[in-house]
């Protein structure tokens, strides 16, 4: 391929990957106290799905052959830790990044709790960051960015990867069926149905192919079971719809309704099919073979 072909496809790609996410911009998950309510929740997650997914992401990089222990690690949206304080227990020395405060809260409790000293939190909204002030440029061996809306856009992709001296890691929604109360809430409040829109996998894997790179990909199909109180249940489901739609007080209280309703002893049981992907790659190795 030559370099003006190799160009125009990622110029193409990437105006069409700004246009595809400018619809949910600065809405629903894409704001900090979408996340700020969460976080309680997030940090009661079942262990075994955990265990899981630190399983399979470490897999997937033990493939590039880095070494996690000593390891310069940046875990961009890093949430309340699930990657983060199992990688620095493994030896790596961890920054943690999220536009959460609660998120890093309850990282921050977690870590004292099981004695990992996580070496830096920074509370930033990953597409205003300063590479340059916060040292971050080509500075860590491993970059991470699971399941995070933080990379949304090519332009936050970009910085992913500006800041990795070695390798990147990264996951997100290829598909999500939700669970079948998202689509029946929908159509009750809106009168039409529900869309399955994602900060998914399909854009940044493109963006990369287009680019030069072949990470290593890895396909996932979970099924997830829940339990969250009602007033959870609406506060998560009001927080999704509203990346499309203005939630006022009385559908949020139609919500509360419907999962009071269907609930077994205050608590509400969901199951979501999804499938993600997992990919990752080296940037010396790519930029050399380029």
């Amino acid at each position: 391929m030559t370099d003006t072909i190799q160009n125009e496809n990622s110029r193409y790609w990437t105006e069409y990957w700004k246009q595809a996410v400018s619809h949910g911009k600065n809405r629903g998950p894409m704001q900090a106290g979408f996340w700020d309510n969460r976080a309680g929740q997030f940090a009661k997650k079942p262990a075994g799905r955990k265990e899981d997914r630190l399983a399979a992401v470490l897999d997937l990089i033990g493939q590039t052959g880095l070494e996690i222990d000593g390891a310069t690690v940046l875990d961009i949206g890093a949430g309340t830790g699930a990657l983060a304080i199992p990688l620095t227990k493994m030896g790596a020395r961890v920054t943690a990044v999220d536009f959460s405060s609660e998120m890093l809260r309850h990282l921050s409790m977690k870590a004292e709790e099981e004695k990992a000293s996580v070496e830096r939190t920074v509370l930033v909204s990953w597409d205003e960051v300063d590479l340059d002030d916060l040292g971050f440029r080509k500075n860590f061996d491993l970059v991470i960015a699971s399941m995070t809306p933080a990379v949304q856009t090519p332009e936050a992709f970009s910085l992913m990867l500006e800041a990795a001296k070695g390798v990147c890691y990264y996951s997100g929604w290829i598909d999500r069926q939700w669970d079948p109360a998202y689509h029946e809430l929908y159509r009750m409040l809106f009168n039409e149905e529900f869309r399955q829109n994602s900060h998914g996998f399909p854009n940044p894997f493109m963006y990369l192919y287009m680019n030069g790179y072949r990470p290593i990909v890895r396909i996932r199909q979970d099924l997830w079971n829940g339990e969250e109180t009602v007033d959870e249940m609406v506060d998560t489901v009001s927080g999704f719809f509203s990346s499309t739609k203005e939630i006022d007080e009385p559908m949020k209280e139609r919500m509360r309704e419907y999962f009071t309703a269907r609930a077994t002893d205050g608590k509400y049981s969901s199951q979501t099919k999804a499938m993600t992907g997992m990919m990752v790659w080296d940037m010396r190795r790519n930029d050399e073979e380029r």
